[in-house]
C-alpha cells in the first residue's frame, strides 16, 4: 500500500471535523425548524411556518451533506481512488453553497462568504496537485 501523504491525513481529519459540525449545526436547524413548522401552522402564523420548512429542508440537505463528508474523509483516509473525485465534488457543493450564501444577506453575509471560499479553493489547489493525484491513482 503506497504511504499516505500528510496534507491528505490532515484533510481527511478536516472532513471528519466538518462532519461532525455540519451534523450538530444541521440537526439544530432542523430541530428549530420543526418546531416553528408545527407551531406556525398551530396557531396560523404562516410566515414563521414557511421558515419553519425551509430550515427543515436545509436541515435535512446538510445532514445528507454531513454523511457525504464522512464518507469522503474515509476514503482519503484509505486512498481510495474514487475519494478523490468525491472530495472534489463536495468541494464543488461548498463553493456553490458559499456563493448561494454570499446572495442572501448583506454587506457583511457577502464578505463572510468571500472569506469562507478560501478553505474550499486551498483544498481544491491541493487535490488538483500532481502528487495528491497519484497518491489516488489519477
Amino acid at each position: 500500500m503506497q504511504q499516505r501523504p500528510t496534507g491528505i491525513t490532515i484533510l481527511a481529519l478536516v472532513y471528519i471535523l466538518l462532519a461532525a459540525l455540519s451534523l450538530l449545526w444541521s440537526l439544530t436547524v432542523f430541530g428549530f425548524g420543526g418546531l416553528a413548522a408545527t407551531f406556525g401552522s398551530l396557531f396560523g402564523a404562516q410566515t414563521i411556518a414557511t421558515s419553519g420548512v425551509n430550515s427543515v429542508v436545509n436541515g435535512t440537505l446538510g445532514i445528507i451533506t454531513a454523511g457525504v463528508e464522512l464518507v469522503v474523509a474515509f476514503g482519503l483516509w484509505n486512498l481510495r481512488r474514487w475519494a478523490w473525485l468525491l472530495a472534489i465534488i463536495a468541494i464543488g457543493l461548498n463553493v456553490v453553497n458559499g456563493v448561494l450564501g454570499m446572495f442572501s444577506g448583506g454587506l457583511w453575509t457577502f464578505c463572510c462568504g468571500i472569506f469562507g471560499l478560501i478553505v474550499p479553493a486551498a483544498i481544491l489547489i491541493y487535490l488538483l496537485r500532481p502528487q495528491v493525484r497519484a497518491a489516488f491513482g489519477r
